[in-house]
């Protein structure tokens, strides 16, 4: 209930904050240089509005270039990763994988994987060695 409350008190303020800038602006017609066609600075502010625009476009695409790729490697990934290469026996002590595993941090032969206790109450951890 807090979290909500304190994003409206920050949406009022911020909302409060531009009304109190867009009037600034107006007021003391601080922009009103850029429709004078003579002054100095408007170039300057035309040519910076051209790189800024562009920069946008190639950030945009790069961005939908990453994204695409990014979403064909998940979608080669959890393919490869539904059926296992190689077979799981379960024994007494634990599962032992047998093939290939591919996916995670890295791929190659597992050896095996040691569960430990199943189905029981783990057993308390020892204490580490100290020297």
């Amino acid at each position: 209930m807090g979290a909500r409350r304190r994003g409206r008190w920050l949406a009022v303020a911020g909302a409060a904050m531009s009304g109190v800038a867009v009037w600034v602006v107006v007021r003391f017609e601080l922009v009103g240089w850029l429709g004078d066609e003579g002054h100095s600075a408007r170039p300057v502010v035309e040519g910076l509005s051209w790189v800024a625009g562009i920069g946008g476009l190639l950030v945009g695409a790069v961005a939908l270039v990453v994204a695409v790729r990014q979403g064909r490697a998940s979608v080669a990934g959890d393919q490869a990763a539904v059926g296992p290469g190689g077979s799981q026996t379960a024994t007494g002590r634990g599962v032992i994988v047998s093939g290939g595993v591919s996916g995670g941090s890295g791929s190659g032969p597992t050896v095996g994987v040691n569960l430990g206790h199943i189905g029981g109450v783990p057993p308390d951890p020892s204490s580490p060695a100290w020297g």
